[in-house]
């Protein structure tokens, strides 16, 4: 009986990450019919998800770039679009360590439990 010591490797699950690879693009990895294929995930912080800001209209309005006042204007919502932007990348980024983080605790609890040691969590 071959008895297997580490079931992923994180090495090879942040080089798919990395590479943009879709998922199930790496292979397919189809869990056995008798189990379930994810359970709930847990949250002990609700997320409220990252809103993408939509682009400031008056950017398409042929009439914002012959009038200073509506260019001014467009100006002010092209700044506000920016920062909300930004804001966005932000929240994305954070949202993206954290599942790398849950990836990892993931991982490394089934494999403690492939290993047959007590006290995974």
């Amino acid at each position: 009986m071959l008895r297997v010591t580490s079931f992923l490797r994180l090495a090879t699950v942040a080089a798919i990450l990395a590479a943009g690879v879709p998922a199930g693009a790496a292979g397919p990895q189809q869990p056995p019919a008798s189990h379930p294929q994810t359970a709930p995930a847990p949250s002990s912080v609700p997320s409220p998800g990252c809103a993408k800001p939509g682009v400031p209209l008056c950017m398409d309005d042929g009439t914002t770039f012959v009038n200073a006042d509506k260019m001014s204007g467009c100006q002010f919502e092209v700044k506000d679009y920016v920062d909300k932007t930004m804001a966005y990348l932000k929240c994305l980024n954070d949202e993206n360590i954290a599942t790398g983080q849950d990836l990892t605790r993931n991982v490394e609890r089934f494999n403690c439990r492939l290993a047959g040691r007590k006290g995974c969590n």
